[in-house]
């Protein structure tokens, strides 16, 4: 289990320097990928333990502004629901599959924008967040299903982020194989 939260981890650093873009849609600038093992049988998948969660935050400026509620408590509670609206059960032993995710928050990241004003691109500061989700097969250890959402996070607080975090985890478990 400590080699899958290393690498998720490491996966959750690097995937904070993603490119964004400017959209209208309050969700246009979450972008999602997933990988799934095309050997694992999800039908045969009806109940999942917890294996943890891990947070990241690199804000060497302390500008980071809480979003007014667990986060944390927040995410397992949606990953919850999902998996129990796809007929999942949570074990407290023998599970089918165990859950993990990991939310990294990464204020201190930079990117080139678009100056309307001059004929080249500038240096910015862009905080991404990034939210991952993995499914672990329980007998083999392996990982059947892994989910990314990574996002702009600056100004969204309270209802929005709520909102926004509701929206990705839906979004990425809706990706899970019937």
């Amino acid at each position: 289990m400590k080699k899958i939260i290393t690498a998720l981890t490491l996966t959750l650093l690097f995937s904070l320097n993603a490119c964004s873009t400017m959209n209208s849609s309050p969700n246009s600038d979450i972008k999602f990928e997933t990988d799934i093992d095309p050997k694992a049988n999800f039908k045969g998948y009806k109940s999942y333990m917890w294996m943890g969660s891990a947070s990241i935050m690199n804000d060497p400026e302390e500008q980071w502004v809480a979003p007014g509620f667990d986060a944390n408590a927040e995410i397992k509670l949606l990953i919850d629901n999902q998996l129990r609206s796809k007929g999942m059960s949570e074990a407290t032993q023998n599970p089918d599959v165990i859950i993990g995710y990991a939310l990294g928050i990464n204020m201190a990241n930079i990117e080139y924008k678009e100056n309307p004003e001059k004929s080249f691109k500038t240096l910015e500061a862009a905080p991404k967040g990034a939210l991952i989700i993995l499914m672990v097969d329980a007998q083999t250890g392996v990982v059947i299903w892994a989910s990314s959402a990574k996002a702009d996070i600056q100004g969204n607080t309270g209802d929005t982020a709520k909102q926004r975090l509701g929206y990705a985890v839906k979004s990425m478990l809706g990706s899970l194989p019937k």
